[in-house]
């Protein structure tokens, strides 16, 4: 039985109306009690250096077809803003690793703030002092940096600060203070305050800021938003890997270390219980495969999964491949594997082989967005899975259709459309086979109360359910956190998702099924299996593991 906690939280001025440039209207709101089996079934917490940080900005993070975006974060010079911050203090995964031994207890919030604020003032330093390496990919001019720095100054209340005497580090500290502001006082005692500036850019700023962490300490964010002992105790993050698709070289952390690293957090963190997701990169694996045939491309997936306690296998398709039946000329990627699109293909039909003989599941991204070459965000289309699925091989595969399509096939004139009724595909996918599943992440349309598609993404929800009720069946919660840390409404993620429960008419079991029965079912912890005895050999000693799979 669901019910709503007492408990008030204080980070409720994040349901800001859309375009909202200066402080947030502040509004109060419950998170929600949720059963003690709950799961996020799609989460992430890799940090700025798990990533090719310019790459990830520019070809996907400010691509984002899906909703009006202030000019001033499209521009090279915001980009390479977040990139001074993403970077200057952030930790690499064997740093971390290093440290994570000699750790008794958890960082204090307020410590890890204020170090997110320290990490965003030196990278705006270095920003405005054009110091540090200058990121490739990126060409921006004086004029341009100061035009931005003038426009955050004028934003967090400071507009003649950059006019001062004040040196560029004393103003960069400035900066940092007003963007991190909370004011005189929470809204309830003992509770986090709100922040005085919450339009996108201030944001996203503070989520660079977040991603300055170490991973643990980015979960503990997660934990606390959405956790705890009345929340959500079962996450399931996704390792990332988009370097082979993006045309800048940087250097990112090895798929190799984040998965160890990823590994030990799971084993010592014991306020919620972690259920990882590796990634796989077909274009990384065929390239591997070309030059050296007797590595195994999918040895990292193997290692994880029959090792390490990751429970399934994270695919991006946007990033420029299909599921299957691969014919796009790769024009745009640093390096084509000989063979072309079938290879992709050939590494493709290997791991999903792999997935049915050892029952693991796949989360794909489903959602027209991350794309990293010209019209790739398409490649997303649910619709190509059917092909594999029809194949007698794959037809026992587990499929996380991942974020409810987006709603954009069927919105207004101006919506960002691909031909097709993505939500409609994936109705039809769920009556016709057993094993598909899709989550809610970043379902922010249905999740902000004021959100002005609300009510028609309410209506269209509610007409496929109607039409096939085992969409109940199959849908998932799902955050999406730490990407949705750049929307200002994130903290409320999850009381708007119980409200648009309730205005769907979901009954209580219903609901208890959205939040984690379903995703249990889809993992495979429901029922004596491979995925339960792996999950087993290495969470046995796990607090949580023990209080919901042992009892």
């Amino acid at each position: 039985m669901i019910d709503r906690r007492g408990l008030l939280l204080g980070l409720t001025g994040a349901l800001a109306l859309p375009g909202l440039s200066g402080c947030a209207q502040v509004r109060r709101f419950f998170q929600p009690e949720v059963s003690r089996t709950a799961i996020d079934i799609h989460t992430h917490f890799f940090n700025g250096r798990d990533v090719p940080v310019v790459g990830f900005l520019k070809q996907t993070i400010i691509r984002d077809p899906h909703a009006p975006v202030d000019p001033d974060m499209t521009t090279d010079a915001f980009l390479k803003l977040l990139t001074s911050i993403l970077l200057v203090n952030t930790p690499t995964a064997r740093a971390e690793l290093d440290e994570l031994g000699g750790r008794v207890a958890p960082i204090p919030r307020d410590d890890l703030i204020r170090r997110d604020q320290q990490n965003v003032a030196d990278g705006i330093a270095q920003f405005a002092a054009a110091a540090g390496p200058r990121p490739t990919g990126l060409s921006t001019t004086r004029r341009d940096e100061d035009r931005l720095l003038d426009r955050i100054a004028e934003e967090v209340g400071t507009p003649g600060l950059r006019n001062s005497l004040q040196t560029p580090q004393a103003q960069a500290r400035t900066l940092a203070n007003r963007i991190y502001d909370r004011g005189a006082g929470g809204l309830t005692t003992g509770q986090p305050r709100d922040y005085l500036h919450y339009s996108p850019l201030i944001q996203t700023i503070r989520w660079a800021g977040l991603l300055t962490r170490s991973r643990i300490d980015i979960l503990a964010e997660l934990d606390r938003l959405y956790g705890g002992q009345t929340g959500i105790r079962i996450f399931s993050p996704s390792l990332v890997d988009f370097g082979a698709w993006l045309v800048t070289e940087e250097d990112v952390t090895p798929i190799e270390d984040q998965i160890e690293l990823v590994a030990a957090i799971a084993r010592k963190h014991t306020s919620s219980l972690i259920l990882p997701f590796a990634p796989f990169c077909p274009l990384r694996a065929a390239l591997e495969r070309e030059d050296d045939p007797s590595v195994d491309p999918l040895r990292n997936v193997k290692h994880a999964v029959l090792d390490l306690g990751f429970l399934g296998i994270k695919l991006y398709p946007p990033m420029g491949f299909r599921p299957i039946g691969n014919n796009t000329d790769l024009t745009w990627v640093p390096r084509k594997p000989r063979d072309g699109p079938p290879a992709l293909d050939r590494e493709l039909e290997a791991l999903y082989a792999w997935c049915v003989e050892n029952e693991v599941p796949i989360k794909a991204h489903a959602n027209n967005s991350i794309a990293a070459g010209p019209n790739t965000g398409t490649f997303a289309d649910p619709a190509g899975w059917q092909v594999v699925l029809r194949d007698p091989r794959f037809k026992n595969l587990q499929l996380n259709l991942a974020h409810f399509g987006g709603f954009d096939e069927t919105g207004h004139d101006d919506a960002f459309t691909s031909g097709s009724d993505w939500e409609a595909t994936m109705a039809a996918m769920v009556g016709e086979f057993p094993n598909v599943y899709f989550d809610l992440g970043y379902w922010t349309d249905a999740a902000e109360i004021d959100n002005d598609d609300r009510q028609r993404v309410l209506d269209r929800t509610a007409a496929l359910i109607a039409s096939t009720p085992k969409m109940l069946d199959r849908m998932m919660y799902g955050s999406d956190f730490s990407m949705i840390g750049r929307v200002p409404s994130h903290p409320a993620y999850l009381s708007g998702l119980h409200q648009t429960f309730d205005d769907l008419g979901l009954t209580p079991a219903q609901t208890e099924a959205v939040m984690g029965g379903n995703a249990a079912a889809y993992l495979g912890l429901d029922r004596r299996g491979k995925q339960r005895a792996r999950l087993a050999h290495v969470y046995k000693t796990h607090p949580i593991y023990q209080d919901i799979f042992e009892d």
